[in-house]
């Protein structure tokens, strides 16, 4: 006798939720797996982009090194703001030489060319310029526990003088140097455009034709339009060397360094550094 099969309907409902888990289960995995080729996909870009940095800040030094090479072998040494172009394993390095006397040196400039600089290329208003420029002098002259002046002996120690805006020091720093200039005056065929433009009252114009005639080598530059008391004719044997590397993803990087001829009886080498960037600058295009 045969025996009929009852059917309680339970299985097509259960077999749909396990294919439903399954989904669910599969597309997770699909986006932990994607999240994590995504992480591994930027943590090589980054070690790929540190591995450039480090690679292009050893180039940059070496440039600088064989610039600074170049100028030792010069009986007179650079006079004049100047630039070269190296070549290192391959790499064509562009090397901008700037005599510290082309800068502006925040620690004997007058009042007047520390409102200047602050104002035009720093972006203050002009009274908030003047009050900051007062408040720097003041502090480079307080007296230190032996009774000498604190002064300035690096540009970042703008940072120190209370109230002083990180963000203007960011604009002004490529223009500035601390004690190793003469007279707190700024020789113009040394200097970098952004000076120029400082010497000028921010006349733009004037400083793009005199650092067009400078590069030109003419003679006999019309400097009557800058403010003659920021105007010196100085010399000196500190330099700004500024490197610019291109690097391999298209960008390129900037490394400077700061240096002084002076031979000491223990110097294997005619130069001494001052100081080197903690960080470099990458420009991309």
């Amino acid at each position: 006798m045969a025996r009929a099969t009852v059917s309680t309907g339970r299985g097509k409902p259960v077999a749909g939720m396990a294919l439903v888990a399954v989904l669910w289960i599969t597309a997770a995995l699909s986006l932990m797996l994607t999240g994590m080729t995504a992480s591994v996909r930027q943590e090589v870009r980054a070690a790929s982009g540190a591995r450039q940095l480090v690679e292009g800040r050893a180039v940059a030094e070496a440039a600088i090194n064989l610039a600074l090479q170049q100028m030792a072998a010069q009986p007179n040494g650079v006079t004049q703001k100047a630039s070269v172009l190296l070549s290192f394993r391959g790499v064509d390095i562009q090397v901008q030489i700037l005599p510290f006397n082309g800068l502006i040196d925040v620690n004997s400039a007058a009042p007047d060319l520390l409102q200047a600089l602050f104002s035009v290329a720093g972006g203050m208003a002009p009274q908030v310029a003047e009050a900051a420029a007062q408040t720097v002098v003041r502090w480079r002259l307080q007296r230190d526990a032996g009774g000498r002046p604190l002064g300035l002996e690096a540009p970042e120690d703008l940072m120190l003088v209370p109230g002083f805006p990180y963000e203007v020091y960011a604009r002004i720093a490529p223009l500035i140097a601390a004690g190793q200039s003469s007279g707190g005056k700024v020789n113009p065929l040394s200097a970098p455009d952004g000076v120029l433009v400082v010497l000028a009252k921010g006349n733009v114009a004037v400083a793009a034709r005199i650092a067009a005639a400078r590069d030109a080598k003419q003679v006999g530059i019309d400097l009557t339009q800058l403010e003659a008391s920021f105007v010196g004719a100085s010399t000196s044997r500190a330099y700004r060397l500024i490197a610019s590397v291109p690097l391999p993803d298209g960008a390129s990087m900037r490394f400077s360094q700061d240096v002084n001829f002076q031979m000491t009886p223990q110097s294997e080498i005619p130069w001494r550094i001052l100081q080197s960037d903690s960080a470099v600058a990458v420009l991309r295009n």
